[in-house]
């Protein structure tokens, strides 16, 4: 009997010890994730607390005036320019996310080939990604300027008659807008793309070879499949990335001709810094916010779906 007693107590001895290390491993794995977590609480969730409870009341910018509840949302619904607005976020998404992907994705494929111009191909298209969008929209702005630009003066070359106005004209303007993002952004989803070629083994194309395989068929069996994870991320990165348009539209437009280019993250600047209409502004930001969320889990689904 002793000694069933003393097995027991040394068993619930080592039980205890064992908790303790695991309470230990617990509260050091917490203080790890401590840096992260108090500059995400300061400049994340508490501004997104703050909007919320900002978009139940009409606030300007001396402060609250008064609890409307959920009346600012009533009167962003019904209000038809959110509509006008969410769509050309939307459809610069179109425009934008499949033309900087199969450009990323073709410069990736150039640069993995082995030439003696692929150092000087990937430095020149990375380079206006580390460029902030002001610079960028700067350039594109003086680039696509009717009279003296240099893309109005080589469509002349080609034998153009007459003047682009890239800028104030609806039929030009996304497109504008959309060759200056590409340019900036695709130097990025390019890096991202060869390191995905880079993890692709080199045998399967060898052993596509043997086979008699062509190009096209290498391309499309090994290629893309290789490239399903980085082109999902490319994918969700760019749709997110393109609904928060806002500096190029700012500086390169003004949001014109017209309304032409106004998104829905000027609409909110301009409700909330021009007409002094915070807790308004902070109603399409939480709605556009949810949007997004509700877009982006579409979007999972929809490519988990894919990979059952």
């Amino acid at each position: 009997m002793e000694t069933i007693r003393a097995e027991s107590q040394a068993g619930a001895a080592a039980a205890r010890r064992t908790r303790r290390r695991g309470w230990r491993s617990e509260l050091q794995a917490i203080l790890y994730v401590v840096p992260f977590l108090i500059p995400f609480a300061v400049f994340y969730l508490w501004p997104v607390l703050r909007g919320a409870w900002m978009s139940l009341h009409v606030w300007g910018i001396q402060g609250m005036e008064k609890y409307v509840g959920l009346d600012n949302y009533g009167k962003l619904l019904r209000n038809p320019d959110f509509y006008k607005y969410l769509w050309h976020s939307f459809s610069f998404v179109l425009l934008c996310t499949p033309t900087v992907i199969v450009l990323g994705l073709l410069l990736a494929l150039i640069v993995h080939q082995k030439i003696w111009v692929r150092t000087f191909i990937r430095s020149a298209f990375f380079l206006p990604y580390v460029l902030s969008v002001s610079v960028i929209s700067f350039i594109w702005l003086h680039l696509f300027d009717p009279k003296n630009g240099p893309v109005n003066a080589l469509l002349r070359l080609f034998g153009s008659s007459g003047e682009v106005n890239w800028l104030t004209d609806k039929h030009f303007v996304w497109w504008a807008i959309t060759i200056a993002t590409d340019w900036w952004t695709v130097g990025f989803v390019m890096v991202l793309f060869l390191a995905g070629l880079q993890e692709i083994p080199a045998d399967h194309y060898e052993a596509a070879k043997i086979d008699g395989a062509g190009a096209w068929s290498r391309f499309r069996h090994i290629t893309l499949p290789g490239l399903s994870r980085v082109t999902k991320i490319q994918i969700f990165y760019q749709i997110i990335a393109s609904l928060k348009l806002f500096g190029q539209v700012q500086i390169m437009t003004g949001g014109g001709p017209g309304d032409a280019t106004n998104t829905m993250i000027r609409y909110i600047y301009v409700t909330g810094f021009k007409k002094d209409m915070f807790g308004l502004a902070s109603a399409q930001s939480i709605l556009f916010c949810v949007i997004m969320l509700l877009f982006a889990a579409i979007q999972f689904k929809l490519t988990d779906r894919k990979d059952g």
